[in-house]
């Protein structure tokens, strides 16, 4: 699991899991998790993350709406959604462009342990990289239809955070269905 800001530099990386591990399970065990709940309920309600649909709906944790109908706001917000939650793809692309090693076709053929600690040399590398501004060395370009909401198994939350989250999400939706319709 790898969060990134939206300067693309990498803020948290989970790699104690391996990558038959559903998302949704690494969130619920990672201090990330932990640490933004912890935020929330201290009440700083202003920090959220973006989700693919494989991660469980939470105040601090936003995602797209399940199976939403066509032509409808929910439909717009998850395409808006879609187009912020694809800045995570680019940082991978910018990532396997520096260092190859992470293609797929390279595969890292070492112990777990060591694969991880190679890949967060890669991570630390990639924010140097941000910090300093040095140039992408190849040129990285996504189609966000590559990166569609589709409707994957989801944990239980707890208390009450699912209805919080929800409006959380209804609520950006609105304003973003506001905005466009006031240009």
């Amino acid at each position: 699991m790898v969060i990134c800001d939206h300067k693309m530099q990498i803020r948290a990386v989970n790699g104690r899991f391996g990558g038959e591990s559903h998302d949704s399970h690494v969130w619920n065990l990672s201090g990330e998790r932990e640490s933004l709940r912890t935020t929330y309920e201290n009440g700083n309600r202003s920090e959220r993350i973006l989700g693919d649909s494989g991660y469980p709906l939470e105040p601090w944790l936003l995602t797209p709406y399940k199976n939403a109908p066509e032509r409808s706001d929910e439909l717009y917000f998850n395409q808006q959604f879609t187009k912020g939650r694809s800045l995570i793809e680019r940082v991978f692309g910018v990532l396997k462009g520096r260092f190859l090693c992470l293609l797929s076709a390279r595969e890292l053929h070492y112990a777990p342990e060591k694969v991880v600690k190679i890949l967060n040399v890669c991570y630390a590398l990639h924010n140097i990289y941000i910090l300093y501004k040095v140039e992408v060395p190849i040129n990285i370009t996504l189609d966000p239809e590559k990166f569609s909401t589709t409707n994957i198994h989801r944990l239980p939350n707890s208390g009450n955070f699912i209805t919080i989250a929800r409006n959380i999400r209804d609520d950006i939706k609105t304003n973003m269905i506001n905005a466009r319709n006031s240009t």
